[in-house]
């Protein structure tokens, strides 16, 4: 114990407890829902329609069919994709090199995910492997052992006419349009799981599994040209076979479900602002596109300020007969919403920040899908705040994505949800994100973004670390916060009342807050409360984690309305109801002080202290040097619990330096004493 702790047990002669509550992760229970959107209800291109599109249909997600797979018996280094797209027939003919490195002692077989083609043959390095091509896994016999860090390759021969989800449907190849264009989307709506790379390519298909790739798509003749994710580093004329090869090469590691190739008639259009952002058009859509991408280097500016620099060496929209789809570095792109105006800046915006959440860094299991769809969804807001300021950006909040979640009939976690591409992991995971930017303070959530992101880079990673990155760089435990709103549904219900008292100091003002949602699910938040008064209104942040709780607080003039969470920081409902016109004040049976919250804390702490009988009250602040910094309570107190808030500053206003402080409560019928932690 060092000599400033030894001076304030002199100070105080009380016993300093420090109490940190942890909780385990919960599994929770499946649930459902019972009405699920139809695309028929909503306007054709409009965000509920897209969203509506991206649900489908419900189906029950096999849980050990989402789960880790990551690592395995082998890490997947490089894909090298040679195609040749026949038009006509409507068909593939290629072969595919998988580089990969032995993760596991005396490899001597693969699995690789491989569906619907057919397999030709599949060579080593020794000559042909023998094979098994039980769809939708092609396993190889390696004719050898290796040992666990032993690269090695197999080179999978394959034709035919690759599969999809069908004209409703999103996954998968494609052969649509008039010129017929071949397209290959990501993600599977209806598959389970939902990468969608084996349709076209024998891989790993884990979003977990990243490596880097190179592409050779030939196409007959010279017209129509081929666009894949990298950059394109050769165009190959053969005049003989009048057929034409792009060689692309992906440099970074991508997962399989983000890999692409668009193959078709495109006219290329370089963005004025960014040389590296492409547009691949229609040739009839060059006008509407130069006006419905025109504002996609604000967006790029805004992510670049918010997010660091872009994670990739291009970027790009084609535009092809469904999407949209976050394929890295080369978005695809929905001809449908192609318009002269800036109606759907928000899907631009949505798919542009995957770079970052989602490509960039990849989720590790789908069950954590929310860390890519919910951080694309939150970048819609951060792209309206940077380009109309913070009223635009709560404004978007509140109409783009919390009305949506509040009106939405679902009723589940975002973790391991009832099915993936709904407003639970899309909005509801936004909602997470700005309620945390919030919690944490502004600057220390976008530290936290940044610390994410170098963490996990060209990987991928699960709920868990991105909580342990937020926490690290907070200094704050934040399992309350995630175990409540990411593994539990719901969000809370408030209803509050309030009355105001006068006193020959000011006003005493007894606000009651009830969360009356039904579930179980308590929250526990920081909630702003805004008290109108004829000399000023004060905004007040309180620490409700109950079902029931009441506040007396001590205003200086007479407040004539409260409203909580006036900037709705919180995803709830509220509602003012009749108070009961007595103050629901229970007597202590003893003096009590309790642990502030949250402790540590970065903004503000709730310190919440009762008193048996009315008497005078001092509630202090103190440093580790035993000196006072500011006095919260100085006053004559009624029975009952009370509640006060300290923002970190001293008597004069100042923000207090990061460190170990001491809150004593001094009264008629003893002292008591808490440790409080401060950090930035």
């Amino acid at each position: 114990m060092t000599r400033a702790s030894l001076s304030l047990v002199a100070l105080f002669a009380v016993c300093v407890a420090l109490s940190i509550s942890a909780w385990a992760t919960p599994q929770p229970d499946r649930m459902t829902v019972d009405n699920f959107p139809n695309p028929a209800d909503y306007e054709t291109g409009s965000r509920d329609w897209f969203k509506a599109v991206e649900a489908l249909k419900y189906r029950p997600l096999l849980s050990d069919s989402l789960t880790q797979n990551c690592p395995h018996s082998f890490d997947v280094l490089h894909y090298n994709i040679a195609l040749f797209i026949d038009f006509i027939t409507e068909s593939i003919d290629g072969y595919t090199i998988v580089a990969s490195e032995a993760k596991e002692a005396d490899l001597s077989s693969i699995d690789l995910d491989f569906t619907i083609l057919t397999v030709d043959s599949v060579v080593g390095e020794t000559g042909a492997l023998g094979y098994l091509h039980s769809d939708p896994v092609l396993t190889i016999d390696l004719s050898r052992t290796y040992a666990v860090g032993d690269t090695f390759e197999v080179q999978v021969y394959y034709h035919g006419q690759p599969g999809n989800e069908g004209p409703a449907g999103f996954g998968g190849f494609y052969f649509e349009g008039l010129p017929v264009k071949a397209f290959q989307m990501g993600v599977g709506l209806d598959a389970d799981p939902s990468s969608m790379g084996k349709y076209w390519f024998p891989c790993w298909d884990w979003p977990c599994d990243k490596a880097t790739a190179e592409y050779h798509i030939t196409v007959a003749g010279t017209i129509k040209k081929a666009i894949c994710n990298g950059i394109l580093v050769d165009t190959v004329i053969d005049t003989v076979a009048n057929t034409a090869t792009y060689v692309w090469e992906a440099n970074y590691p991508i997962a399989p479900h983000v890999m692409t190739v668009n193959a078709g008639r495109f006219t290329e259009l370089v963005d004025s602002t960014y040389d590296w952002i492409y547009y691949w058009v229609n040739l009839r859509d060059v006008e509407d596109a130069l006006i419905h991408f025109g504002n996609c280097d604000i967006m790029m500016e805004g992510f670049l300020a918010r997010y660091g620099p872009y994670p990739f060496d291009k970027f790009g929209y084609c535009m092809e007969a469904k999407g949209d789809m976050e394929h890295q570095t080369c978005v695809t792109h929905v001809n449908t919403v192609l318009q002269p105006n800036h109606i759907y800046d928000w899907l631009l915006a949505h798919e542009m920040a995957h770079m970052w959440w989602g490509d960039c860094v990849s989720v590790g299991d789908w069950r954590d899908v929310w860390l890519s769809e919910g951080f694309a969804t939150y970048s819609e807001a951060i792209y309206q705040e940077h380009a109309g300021g913070p009223t635009a950006y709560h404004n978007y909040i509140q109409q783009n994505i919390m009305n949506p979640v509040l009106n939405s009939g679902e009723n589940f976690p975002i973790y391991d949800p009832n099915y993936l591409w709904g407003t639970t992991t899309y909005e509801k995971g936004a909602c997470v994100l700005h309620m945390l930017r919030h919690v944490i303070g502004d600057s220390t959530f976008f530290d936290a973004l940044a610390a994410y992101r170098a963490a996990y880079e060209y990987g991928s990673a699960v709920t868990p670390q991105f909580q342990a990155e937020v926490e690290a760089v907070s200094g704050q435990d934040l399992d309350w916060f995630f175990t409540k709103w990411i593994y539990e549904a719901g969000y809370p219900e408030y209803q509050y009342s309030w009355l105001a008292d006068s006193t020959p100091g000011g006003y005493d003002l007894n606000l009651v807050i009830d969360q009356i949602q039904t579930g179980g699910t308590i929250f526990t938040m920081p909630v702003e409360v805004l008290v109108t008064m004829a000399s000023g209104d004060s905004l007040l942040t309180l620490l409700v984690d109950e079902d029931h709780e009441v506040f007396d607080l001590v205003m200086e003039d007479e407040p004539t309305a409260v409203e909580i969470d006036p900037d709705n920081w919180i995803l709830n409902t509220s509602e003012e109801v009749p108070h009961a016109g007595v103050r629901d004040l229970s007597v202590a049976a003893e003096l009590s002080l309790g642990q502030n919250r949250p402790n540590p804390f970065g903004r503000a702490t709730a310190i919440r202290y009762e008193v048996p009988r009315s008497q005078h009250v001092r509630l202090e602040i103190y440093n580790a040097a035993g000196r006072k910094i500011v006095g919260l309570v100085d006053q004559y107190r009624p029975a009952g619990p009370a509640e006060v808030v300290w923002d970190g500053r001293d008597a004069m206003g100042r923000d207090v330096a990061p460190g170990t402080y001491f809150c004593r409560l001094a009264t008629e019928d003893g002292c008591l004493v808490k440790r409080v932690t401060l950090v930035k």
